[in-house]
């Protein structure tokens, strides 16, 4: 029960600062509510949970190449580049949420894709692999590992709905003004993640 609490305190305090993901999920949550915030942040457990079986089951030592951590990380700031400066556009012409619902899978893809993207995600589970022998205090196997990923997991589900739940309230308190200001604040958030990404990726990669 101990290694489970932990894990899931853990999982909080993962999710906990906003990133790349929040932003996304803001920016859409302003515009279509509660599903639309939801579904980018569940889709990005499916990143999490891929960069969480690397990382607990060593396979993430991959990631220490440069090769493949340049290839992913370039990518990654590619992605948030891209999407920052859509939100930026948006913000700049005043565009509006439109009253079609929006798309599920779209924001789910985003959401996973975004996770996917991000290299340093499997260096925070490397690490929280090798806390769970000092958690237990004795080497861990299969069913620690499994009961950390569990509890890291619930509350990294937990979050998403509360995130979500926090997002969608704020949206009726929305104006034109407001929105415009998201969209700006989402976008400039985006880009400044891709920056950050880009200049990790190549300076792992100079040395």
């Amino acid at each position: 029960m101990m290694l489970f609490m932990t894990a899931f305190v853990m999982g909080l305090a993962f999710c906990g600062p906003p990133g790349a993901v929040f932003a996304m999920s803001a920016r859409r949550g302003a515009a279509h509510g509660f599903s639309a915030a939801h579904m980018v942040l569940f889709g990005s457990l499916v990143g999490d949970a891929v960069w969480a079986v690397l990382g607990l089951s060593g396979a993430g030592i991959l990631m220490q190449i440069p090769a493949v951590h340049g290839v992913v990380g370039v990518a990654g700031a590619a992605l948030l580049a891209w999407l920052g400066l859509q939100a930026l556009r948006d913000a700049w012409q005043n565009r509006q949420p439109t009253t079609a619902p929006s798309s599920i899978g779209s924001d789910f893809a985003t959401g996973a894709v975004l996770s996917l993207t991000n290299p340093q995600a499997v260096a925070y589970w490397i690490a929280f692999g090798a806390s769970i022998q000092a958690i237990i205090g004795y080497a861990a196997a299969f069913s620690e590992f499994a009961v950390f990923f569990g509890g890291f997991m619930i509350a990294c589900v937990v979050y998403c709905f509360l995130a979500a739940a926090v997002i969608s309230s704020a949206r009726s308190l929305l104006t034109d003004k407001l929105y415009r200001c998201v969209n700006g604040v989402c976008g400039a958030a985006l880009v400044g993640f891709a920056v950050i990404l880009l200049y990790d990726t190549v300076g792992r990669l100079v040395e």
